[in-house]
């Protein structure tokens, strides 16, 4: 008993320079199983080399995660050896190897699926058991844990090396936090970091659905709704027009309004229309406003049009359009940012007019201090619109959003607008403190009645419109302006709601507490009330009716998406739900204590559950079954193949980097890749033009002269001004000698103005080859002709 104290006695225990070979022999191991994973993809034909960028990304994440670990192991390291001697040592090596075997299971499962591994504690093991093919990782594994238990020792000499530069946790950590904000992809990550990442969201997410329904929104559709006893409809389907005033709220308009005078025509346009004085928008952003107006859509984590993937849904776009209505949207903005466009381009809109498609003679807005210019103002947005060609043989759905009334405010003529702004605060009865912050934000009540006369002079001028006394109009605000203070934390959703037109029976002011959410509903009920449409029997819209009794109604659920990540508000019945705290709403939407019978408990509950159920339908694809989605599929679905090899040559968020990587793919030939990458550019950003020009471009090089020229023709139809599609098209027209379509073109390119010194050198080359083709054809006419009167004097 004695002999062995003594061998115990004489074990020395471990200190950090014993432990940092460990460390070092681990991060050599990921990089051989860095290695393994990119040399198994590229002899599956899945990447095109196994020495890229993402392999070097990978191998930072791998650091970046090592780094972690050894830097939690290293006080358990210290605290076990401090305990008994080598036991820290030991542990180490077992936790260590342990992360090896890990990782290496997931990147076997990576490799055979395509795909990173969620959490998933059954799912992992059954991996475990069954394995695939399980021999090439099995060799791999042993391999490297052999290495790494070599490692260790060859190792040994580098410790003085770290040691002398700073202490060890402070490297470590410092490594780990580097690799946070660093772009990571399935093939880039460290993929036992995301399981574990995976597992600690699951766990303490508080917010799960747990319900039987496997499409809990889903519901029959209600049936005639009460919003067409204000209209006078025709034989035929009205127009819908609806505008979105970016911050727009009602603090601007109506009887209890605070900044009374900064929206004139609109104020007097609320007593011409159907006026719910007790509307909200259910969000508190521009950009989620439009799916919750057109669709009555739930949000996501980040507002709908930034899901991921694409979810099965009904909107008034795809409705009204599966019943001939021609659909359009139109923007001065950028339609890329926050996924409108891509939004758009499933919902299978039309015509999209977005920043793109202004050209000449259109006049953007002023810079801000980044020296970015938001897009075009509002007067320059409808006058554009009103220069277009519209289809009048069919009913129009024409959805606006504007731009003026947004943070930095940088009006047209912005002094002029401000010094109004003095005089309407000269004859004003507002109160000191409302002046003095009028004052303050000159700039903000300017760009009000800037907007407000941008529509008034829109609405003058589709006066002229055909089927003008077909129309019903419809104006909301996106939200209640946050550049302003507001009086609680249910003022940002305040805004007005008017319908109006020449269909309207009467003006009215309507009581109902109702939302953005309610309008798609309502109208889609009144257009099927009253002609055959094509409407869906279930449906899964937030919303229901616009008109009700009195303003509370029974059992009215309004959610409410704040910001990004942030639901953090809830409207049940005549109760406001602000994160932890309930609020009663009284009849001029103020807030006050809740009584003390009031259903607390219940408007609790119902804010959680929706919290869930938003969050596993758009998660999940579970807010319509496909089979009840118009278009339910988008427009190109990729293998997990493709996307490997995608991942691999663009592994972040800047698609213009990507264009250039498929351009260069298509110049080097390899037109296959070009033609995926490009695709997938265009699944995220549909309206990227220079990558349509691309695909158009890449057809034309494979002699695929016809369908280049639908693409192009079709990029010269998006954006009329672009320049290089013409020249692409001009190129793919001489190429496969279709001289008398490129004589078309020509007049398009003079009535567009369209003009540049390779533009002109194509023109040329095309009208030379023009002449060409007439005198060949004149000399085989001639030689004909010849031939026949040689044939008759025989």
């Amino acid at each position: 008993m004695q002999g062995n104290n003594n061998i115990s006695s004489n074990l020395k225990r471990k200190k950090l320079k014993d432990f940092i070979p460990l460390v070092i022999a681990f991060f050599g191991c990921m990089v051989l199983l860095s290695l393994y994973q990119n040399l198994r993809l590229y002899f599956d034909g899945v990447l095109d080399s196994f020495l890229n960028k993402s392999f070097l990304l990978l191998i930072m994440h791998h650091t970046g995660f090592g780094a972690l670990m050894a830097f939690i192991l290293a006080f358990l390291f210290n605290y076990l050896e401090n305990k008994k001697a080598n036991l820290g040592y030991n542990v180490s090596k077992i936790v260590l190897g342990i992360l090896i075997v890990i990782e290496g299971a997931l990147i076997e499962h990576y490799i055979q699926n395509y795909e990173v591994l969620d959490y998933n504690m059954f799912r992992f093991v059954e991996i475990v058991r069954e394995g695939y093919s399980v021999l090439p990782i099995v060799i791999v594994l042993v391999a490297t844990i052999l290495l790494f238990l070599w490692f260790g020792k060859v190792t040994e000499s580098l410790y003085n090396v770290v040691s002398r530069t700073f202490p060890l946790t402070i490297i470590l950590f410092s490594m780990f936090l580097a690799t946070l904000n660093s772009e990571k992809k399935p093939i880039n990550e460290n993929k036992t970091q995301h399981y574990i990442e995976s597992a600690v969201n699951n766990i303490f997410d508080f917010n799960k659905y747990e319900g039987d329904a496997e499409y809990p929104l889903i519901k029959k559709r209600g049936g005639k709704g009460r919003l067409d006893n204000y209209f006078n409809l025709a034989e035929t389907k009205p127009n819908i027009v609806v505008l979105i005033v970016d911050g727009l709220g009602s603090d601007f308009i109506g009887k209890n309004a605070k900044y009374k005078g900064f929206t004139p025509f609109l104020e007097s346009l609320s007593n011409q229309s159907l006026y719910w004085k007790n509307h909200v928008s259910n969000t508190g952003e521009g950009f989620a406003a439009l799916p919750s107006i057109m669709g009555s859509l739930p949000f996501g984590k980040n507002g709908f049009t930034n899901l991921e993937s694409k979810v099965n849904r009904q909107t008034m776009f795809s409705v009204l359009k599966e019943n001939g209505y021609r659909t359009s949207f139109s923007y001065g903005g950028n339609s890329a940012l926050n996924g409108l466009d891509r939004f758009l381009d499933e919902e299978r809109v039309d015509e999209i007019l977005d920043k793109k498609g202004f050209g000449d003679g259109y006049r953007l807005q002023d810079e801000d201090a980044a020296g970015i210019s938001l897009g075009y103002p509002d007067k320059e947005l409808f006058r554009k619109w009103q220069s277009l060609d519209k289809f009048t043989s069919m009913p129009r759905l024409d959805v606006f959003m504007t731009l003026s009334t947004k943070n930095p405010f940088l009006i047209p003529d912005q002094k002029e607008y401000e010094e109004k702004v003095d005089r309407i605060l000269m004859a004003s009865k507002m109160d000191k403190r409302t002046k003095k912050l009028v004052n303050r934000n000159k700039e903000v009540f300017a760009s009000l009645l800037y907007a407000d006369q941008a529509i008034e002079d829109f609405l003058k001028g589709y006066r002229r419109q055909a089927n003008y006394n077909n129309t019903v109009f419809i104006i909301t605000g996106s939200h209640n302006l946050k550049d302003l203070p507001q009086d609680d934390n249910l003022g940002r959703y305040k805004v007005p709601l008017m319908a109006f037109g020449p269909l309207l029976k009467y003006p009215k002011k309507i009581d109902a507490l109702v939302s953005h959410a309610d309008i798609a509903p309502s109208l889609i009920s009144m257009l099927d009330g009253n002609y055959k449409m094509k409407v869906p029997n279930k449906v899964a819209w937030l919303g229901d009716d616009l008109i009700h009794e009195g303003i509370f109604k029974k059992t009215k659920q309004i959610p409410l998406f704040r910001n990004k990540k942030n639901v953090h508000d809830y409207i049940h019945e005549n109760l406001f739900v602000s994160g932890s705290r309930v609020y009663h709403i009284n009849n001029d939407l103020v807030l006050d204590k809740p009584g003390d019978n009031a259903p607390v408990t219940q408007a609790k509950d119902n804010f959680r559950y929706f919290k869930a159920v938003n969050k596993y339908v758009t998660a999940n694809n579970k807010i319509l079954p496909r089979s009840e989605a118009l278009y339910a599929k988008g427009s190109k679905e990729f293998t997990k193949a493709e996307m490997v090899w995608v991942q691999s040559v663009f592994n972040g968020n800047d698609f213009d980097k990507a264009y250039k990587t498929a351009r260069n793919l298509a110049i080097d030939n390899d037109w296959d890749r070009a033609l995926l990458l490009a695709n997938y550019i265009l699944s995220k950003i549909p309206r990227h033009a220079d990558t349509e020009v691309l695909i158009g471009r890449i057809h034309s090089w494979k002699k695929d002269y016809k369908t280049s020229i639908v693409l192009l023709s079709e990029v010269i139809r998006k954006y009329p001004t672009y320049t290089d599609a013409y020249s692409a098209l001009l190129d793919t027209y001489y190429w496969a000698d279709k001289s008398e379509q490129a004589d078309q073109l020509f007049k398009t390119i003079e009535q567009k103005g369209i003009s540049s010194r390779e533009i002109n050198e194509k023109i040329t080359r095309a009208k030379e080859q023009i002449r060409k083709n007439a005198l060949k054809k004149a000399t085989e006419h001639v030689k004909k002709e010849t031939n026949i009167v040689a044939v008759d004097i025989k």
